[in-house]
């Protein structure tokens, strides 16, 4: 076991450099503090944090207008297929049961309620033909259309006004955030900005119905081992509980908890994690530049939009492996080379099925993984030769809520795909040799908030 907590000696901070002032009436400027490159990608998710909690009234004021047409039958819809938010907002712990147009709580909906559906659809990256299908399809049908993305990304920017809200990641064209001193960016950020976004708007719109006196049932994650009973029992046929009462939540607080949550995890990672980070980077920089590429065995959503779709195309291969599911190992046994470098992507813990099926191809690996409450599960004991811990605890949800028996609103997704990039940057890093960087915080891009839109008629 190679992992180490705390930070590296010299990893995270090169030089320091202070303005002097005061010295005989002349005053230095102050040349740039030098960060490691996952130092500084993960500084620019903790902005980008800052940002949503400056932005909560425009999440509130279009999560009040998707409360009331709820209240009046319409469905919250997301699109599996579409790029990383889809994945990561559909059928996810902590998250509405009834989300997605082919889920709704019952089969014989009227006209009138179908008329009040509404459709979220978010962009990392330009729209593919998968994603002009969807939104062609739900502007046609009339839906309320809600996006996410960079407004102004030239492949993203034609699109914008086919949406009456739009939530911009004020990345502009180029999403990357760590500036290598060899002039390579690396770390892209719109489609962590985006499930943050997107699970902010989850948040607000059910503190709104509880405001109207209703609390819609949300999932329990399935490693619990009733999580399936409990949402068997609302799928397809309970919109709302009547088994359960909260009391109203006010505007803004489970957005501002979920927005905190996140922080608070990123924190703990960049303050206890770097040690870990880096020396996958290296592992992972040693690699690339071999000429060999990293098997990315994930699971859960979200990795499913992004891994291995951007330049990490180049590095990385994307492997779906849930370990419960025979045909995903067996698919691994076929498809993944002996003895390649397996970067385990995970969600919390690791199923005990995992290592044996690395040692059977004699691979190296590095676990990526949150926590589990079953000790043959936990990812110190896996024995992987590098473990890098995400912090957030097993269950995959973050926020509680007065009255409801479970918590709410899932990390796992943004907290993988914090580790996945902050990882490749300093694997990048490594492959170029270019060492410590300047961080670009301080130089942040703000988006601009959508004005409040006019309250839908109770």
């Amino acid at each position: 076991m190679m992992r180490k907590a705390g930070i590296c000696r010299g990893c995270v901070v090169l030089a320091v450099w202070v303005l002097m002032s005061g010295i005989a009436g002349h005053a230095e400027p102050a040349p740039a503090r030098m960060v490691s490159p996952s130092f500084a990608y993960l500084q620019t998710v903790l902005e980008a944090c800052d940002r949503a909690l400056t932005n909560l009234p425009a999440f509130t004021a279009t999560a009040e207008r998707m409360a009331v047409r709820h209240l009046k039958g319409g469905v919250i819809g997301t699109c599996w297929g579409n790029q990383s938010l889809g994945p990561e907002l559909y059928g996810r712990s902590g998250n509405f049961v009834h989300i997605g147009h082919e889920r709704p709580w019952k089969k014989d909906r009227t006209d009138a309620e179908r008329a009040e559906d509404m459709t979220i659809l978010g962009f990392d990256r330009a729209l593919d033909a998968e994603d002009r299908g969807f939104l062609e399809r739900d502007k046609k049908r009339g839906f309320l259309m809600i996006g996410l993305g960079p407004r102004d990304h030239p492949d993203i920017a034609p699109v914008v006004p086919e949406f009456e809200v739009f939530f911009d990641t004020g990345t502009g064209a180029d999403d990357r955030q760590v500036l290598l001193s060899d002039g390579t960016r690396v770390g892209h950020l719109n489609h962590v900005i985006n499930a943050l976004h997107g699970w902010v708007l989850m948040a607000e719109t059910v503190g709104a119905l509880t405001r109207h006196g209703k609390m819609p049932t949300m999932w329990k994650s399935y490693g619990w081992p009733d999580g399936k009973d409990w949402g068997n029992r609302y799928l397809g046929k309970q919109q709302f509980h009547d088994d359960i009462q909260v009391p109203p939540c006010p505007a803004g607080e489970l957005g501002r908890r979920y927005i905190e949550a996140i922080r608070s995890l990123v924190i703990q990672f960049r303050d206890r994690e770097l040690d870990s980070v880096r020396q996958a980077g290296v592992r992972m920089g040693d690699e690339i530049k071999a000429g060999r590429k990293i098997q990315v065995a994930w699971e859960g959503h979200m990795p499913e939009g992004y891994v291995a779709l951007r330049d990490d195309a180049a590095w990385c291969v994307s492997v779906q492996l849930h370990l419960f599911l025979e045909s995903q190992r067996e698919g691994f046994r076929k498809g993944v080379p002996d003895g390649a470098l397996v970067l385990r992507l995970g969600t919390y813990g690791l199923d005990p099925l995992g290592p044996p099926l690395f040692k059977e191809k004699n691979q190296p690996w590095i676990l990526v993984a949150g926590d589990h409450n079953q000790p043959d599960w936990l990812g110190e004991k896996a024995g992987a030769p590098l473990y890098v811990p995400l912090r957030f605890p097993f269950g995959d949800a973050c926020v509680n809520l007065e009255g409801y028996p479970i918590p709410l609103f899932a990390p796992s997704g943004i907290m993988q795909a914090v580790a996945y990039e902050a990882i490749l940057v300093e694997a990048i890093a490594h492959r170029d040799q270019s060492g410590m960087v300047e961080p670009q915080s301080g130089k942040p891009r703000v988006p601009i908030a959508p004005p409040p839109p006019p309250q839908d008629a109770p």
